[in-house]
């Protein structure tokens, strides 16, 4: 696994980043949840960043997320089909597959900043990181549909000040897995 690095203010939208607008505008709708509320956009990422082939793309990451609200048991999934269950079915979090759109803007913006890979770091690793093997705060079998493959995972406290809370703790790692042939992917938080 390598380092990701979260730290340098980012103003292209094409970027691998976090924050800042979607590139939806004009290809897809604003993703909401199953009750119809906004969820925020937390990443856009290249395809090319990523590694995938036969796709000329963006990969975006969105979640529930309130700074009032208590929401981590919507986003969170350490192999209980429970919450799993609510992962899928009120689609509290949410990976798009798109086409480079205008840069539209559905919710509270987090402060965009670009992600950067840097060194291998030693593992198990619980920080942003890219590659595998994924640090799961939780080494339950995930049982995650055939072909998701890890891509990188989000530690909250690396977030920009007023957001380190992003997936409910600060303390939190977002983990994004993927599959690229069918152009699906599933995102969801653990907590130790």
């Amino acid at each position: 696994m390598k380092e990701l690095v979260l730290d340098e203010d980012c103003h292209d939208a094409s970027q691998p980043r976090i924050g800042g607008g979607a590139l939806l505008g004009g290809v897809a709708a604003w993703p909401v949840t199953a009750s119809g509320q906004a969820l925020h956009l937390i990443a856009s990422f290249p395809a090319e960043f990523l590694g995938l082939q036969d796709f000329d793309g963006y990969v975006s990451v969105f979640s529930v997320y309130s700074k009032e609200d208590y929401f981590l048991d919507c986003i969170t999934y350490h192999g209980d089909a429970q919450e799993m269950e609510t992962l899928l079915h009120e689609k509290t979090t949410q990976v798009l597959f798109h086409a480079r759109g205008k840069e539209v803007f559905g919710t509270e913006m987090i402060p965009c900043k670009r992600v950067r890979i840097r060194n291998d770091v030693p593992l198990p690793f619980q920080g942003s990181g890219f590659g595998d093997p994924a640090g799961l705060l939780q080494n339950e079998t995930l049982g995650l549909a055939h072909g998701m493959r890890f891509a990188l995972q989000l530690y909250g406290g690396d977030f920009p000040g007023g957001y380190r809370d992003i997936f409910g703790l600060t303390d939190a790692v977002g983990y994004l897995y993927l599959d690229g042939e069918r152009r699906e992917g599933m995102f969801f938080v653990q907590v130790s």
